[in-house]
């Protein structure tokens, strides 16, 4: 970023903003070059910083004046052999043998274990290894929200995505653990509930390459401070590794996966909703078919993101994108624009709700400008669906601030010359992927979803995962 010059710093300029002082929280580190022989050192230690370890981003605010200078004859920089002096950066990706060998021991004993595959897995690029230890031990596995994608969904030990809007035989698949072997998770509030009945008597075993992870939310009983890829490769090959049947857990997994799923099934074939217009389970699960779940979904946050998370079939490696902790609607347009760009030969779908999507509605310029090709669907449902599910949940159907007025969409689309197609019929839905799917360059689908529509199982704030809610009550 750029900053005023470094004489007017601190004495509110024009355009003056403490840049460093509000990203302090956000970032991994925060730096501001003040003198031109600092920006190339800087610039190094800061890709370093963000690339290692549990990665993440910097900032660099260079000064105005800064920026206009020039280095003099006796400047040198080698980038070759630089080596940033961080003594209070403590990076530990190699594994302690010994502490493999508690966890190999752990996970020997137990007789209903469970693998919370978290973003982790996916950035050491090891659902490859996650899956070869899964099957080699017969353990099944859940993802957080971030997990997604590190291993092809449906695998036959894939229980789908745990916590909050994840699904019933996650949920109690955890709730009945003895054993939690995490890989690359924080255990964050979505994922565990209440911290005070999270886990049980259940042993734990956390590997996390950021050691402020661990312990903080979730007492361990195996602590591996490393790499979750080379930590997975020991353990995809460790001979030790008991192969357990375990076929009393995996039977009492069956139980709990057929408890909702004929419901369901029942809803996303009937294709609408109680106002008679489309379900997005729908619109996602023919999404799903259409790309043989191959392709790159980049979900704005909301009650279709967990629609995504929960019904797209994910089959490609690191294919899911999407803001998790944050929560940040609007991210969908913009990442999928950075997506693209980084992975050109991939074909990659944006999903927004209408009002998330109107956030960063501006980046249709960066669409229209560099004739960017990406999928754009819109899930107009007329309302803040997520927060319209929980008034409907836990507040009587009061829809106070959740009705959207939208604008035209179809004339927004038009106007930054990108074709549009507006879907109301359940019998339109393929034709209209299809039709999006396969024209070069961008295109939008406007889908008009019902509001009605909400997403179970649902654990509620505060409780703790024994309290899902695995039907609707009205």
């Amino acid at each position: 970023t750029g900053q005023v010059a470094t004489g007017v710093i601190a004495t509110d300029a024009f355009q003056e903003s403490d840049v460093v002082g509000v990203m302090m929280p956000l970032t991994k580190q925060t730096y501001m070059p003040l003198n031109v022989e600092e920006i190339e050192e800087t610039i190094h230690e800061a890709m370093y910083v963000a690339s290692t370890g549990r990665g993440g981003p910097v900032i660099v605010d260079i000064p105005k004046d800064i920026q206009l200078q020039e280095t003099d004859s006796t400047y040198h920089f080698d980038p070759n052999t630089y080596e940033p002096d961080l003594p209070g950066f403590y990076y530990s990706p190699v594994p302690d043998r010994n502490l493999i060998r508690d966890a190999v021991g752990l996970i020997n004993r137990s007789e209903r274990p469970i693998i919370l595959c978290g973003h982790g897995v996916v950035t050491s690029n090891a659902g490859h290894n996650l899956q070869k230890f899964a099957e080699k031990a017969r353990i099944p596995f859940a993802f957080t929200l971030h997990g997604l994608s590190a291993v092809p969904v449906d695998h036959p030990l894939s229980l789908g995505m745990v916590g909050m809007h994840g699904t019933v035989e996650a949920n109690r698949a955890l709730l009945n653990t003895d054993l939690i072997i995490s890989f690359g998770m924080r255990f964050d509030d979505r994922v565990t509930g209440n911290l005070d009945v999270f886990g049980g008597d259940a042993r734990v075993i956390h590997v996390e390459i950021d050691p402020s992870e661990i312990d903080k939310n979730v007492k361990t009983s195996v602590a591996v401070n490393a790499d979750t890829g080379q930590v997975l490769n020991l353990l995809a090959r460790d001979p030790e590794i008991v192969a357990k049947p375990r076929r009393i857990w995996f039977e009492q997994i069956e139980i709990y996966r057929s408890e909702i799923a004929g419901s369901v099934q029942k809803e996303i074939d009937s294709g609408v909703g109680r106002e008679g217009q489309l379900l997005v389970k729908s619109i996602v699960t023919k999404l799903s078919d259409l790309t043989g779940g191959k392709d790159i979904i980049v979900s704005d946050v909301g009650q279709h993101q967990m629609i995504l998370a929960r019904f797209y079939n994910f089959q490609t490696a690191n294919s899911w994108f999407t803001s998790g902790g944050a929560g940040t609607m609007g991210c969908s347009l913009p990442m999928a624009l950075g997506v693209k760009l980084a992975r050109p030969d991939e074909r990659v779908w944006s999903v927004s709700g209408d009002g998330g999507f109107q956030m960063n509605i501006q980046e249709l310029g960066a669409v229209m400008e560099h004739k960017i090709d990406i999928k754009i669907l819109l899930m107009n449902n007329g309302y803040l669906g997520m927060v319209r599910q929980w008034q409907t949940l836990f507040y009587d159907g009061r829809y106070a601030g959740t009705p959207m007025k939208n604008p035209n969409f179809e004339a927004i689309s038009g106007a930054y010359g990108i074709p549009y197609l507006k879907v109301a019929k359940l019998d339109e839905i393929d034709s209209a992927l299809k039709t999006a799917a396969e024209h070069q360059g961008a295109f939008m689908v406007e889908f008009l979803c019902d509001p009605s529509e909400i997403i179970l199982p649902m654990v509620p704030a505060g409780g703790g995962i024994a309290d899902m809610i695995v039907s609707r009550r009205t």
